[in-house]
């Protein structure tokens, strides 16, 4: 029943240098079109249903604006709903740097520690007698353990909390140059090859908090029925996802001054959140100033807004209901933000050289991994 469609980049390139970048989309942006008239419960079933990654939180959002609209019971509560969400995201960051980097510069995939740590986590999900607390604290604390061991092994080199202090470019070569894992060596060679592939001046998304919600997203979507295919932030493109969330990382801010928000500031972003998550599943203190994952704000009596930040950056829905029944409905996926026609992509590749056809349509694969769309994208390279 998934409906994602794709998104088609086109590079008009003189043999040389890119000169213009077109991005296309044929995803359908359904929601409304499937949902409307439906149920509060109906609609809730049929969310997950529709996207084949990242459907716990596309079936958290769909519950938290269902429930901030008046329909009470759609989804999940707390402790649970947050650690299931904490998991995907963790999965999601074990295959984006161990298997689909991989897969993009044409080396093996690592799918060992990819396929344990599912393994890991669906076993911890069907528990004893076929079920788990989500909430329990200890559970949970072993559970991150055995994942921060798997990724010690096949992303860090070294305990997560002891790569997290790795917090300048001398330090970053110094884990380069022992060439540990995976992800070491390809940073590498990113690197010295293209150390400002993909970079971009596209701004990054302000912290989602719930005033900046209500102020700036809320209206923009009740007024802009266009605003899900090519959402901005007060009218300007912004780039969602790790980069954002983790841009005041010692690390992260040194990779941006010297870099800018370029392919390797993400992939280093990627890390750092990877290990941060490890860290919040395994019982370490949040960090205060993050927004909660989950942020659900009723707008009028039957009216509601979930945002859940997702391993890939911010995903709102947006339900209106009239008589119990949906009557409007919306969602923003991250890739949206991203993958705007003048954004963080769109402008990163802007000016790319190349001296070949392939490498050309390698980078740009690179950038395209490393702002990491919900949907598969296509490459085309036409003459300037």
């Amino acid at each position: 029943m998934a409906t994602e469609g794709e998104l088609i980049v086109r590079l008009a390139w003189d043999g040389r240098r890119v000169r213009q970048v077109t991005m296309r989309s044929t995803r359908p942006f359904a929601a409304t079109r499937l949902l409307t008239g439906k149920t509060a419960a109906e609609a809730a079933a049929t969310v997950p249903m529709l996207f084949s990654i990242c459907g716990g939180a596309q079936g958290a959002a769909a519950a938290g604006a269902l429930d901030s609209a008046g329909a009470a019971g759609t989804g999940t509560e707390g402790a649970t709903r947050d650690t299931q969400l904490l998991l995907e995201a963790l999965q999601e960051g074990f295959w984006h740097l161990l298997i689909d980097w991989p897969n993009v510069v044409g080396n093996p995939p690592v799918t060992t520690p990819v396929a344990a740590a599912r393994h890991r986590i669906a076993a911890a999900a069907r528990g004893p007698g076929g079920a788990v607390n989500w909430g329990d604290a200890a559970a949970m604390r072993e559970l991150g353990a055995s994942l921060s061991t798997l990724a010690a092994q096949a992303i860090f080199g070294m305990p997560a909390a002891r790569w997290l202090e790795i917090s300048d470019l001398a330090a970053l070569d110094a884990w380069i140059a022992r060439g540990a894992t995976s992800p070491a060596t390809l940073l590498g060679r990113v690197l010295a090859e293209t150390p400002t592939l993909g970079a971009s001046d596209v701004a990054l998304m302000p912290m989602a908090r719930t005033d900046a919600l209500l102020r700036v997203i809320a209206p923009a979507l009740r007024r802009d029925p266009e605003f899900v295919r090519a959402p901005t932030w007060a009218g300007t493109p912004v780039e969602t996802g790790a980069l954002a969330r983790c841009r005041d990382h010692p690390l992260v801010a040194a990779l941006a001054a010297e870099h800018g928000h370029a392919v390797v500031t993400r992939i280093v972003a990627r890390i750092v959140d990877v290990a941060l998550l490890l860290q919040e599943i395994s019982g370490a203190a949040l960090r205060p100033e993050r927004p909660p994952r989950v942020q659900l704000r009723p707008l009028d009596s039957d009216e509601g807004l979930a945002a859940v930040e997702t391993a890939r950056g911010l995903l709102l829905h947006r339900v209106r209901l009239r008589d119990g029944r949906v009557a409007d409905y919306q969602i923003v996926a991250p890739t949206e933000w991203n993958f705007h026609p003048e954004g963080a992509l769109v402008r990163g590749l802007e000016g790319l050289t190349a001296d070949d056809g392939p490498t050309l349509v390698q980078r740009a694969r690179l950038a395209v991994h490393a702002l990491d769309p919900c949907v598969a994208c296509q490459v085309e390279v036409g003459h300037a």
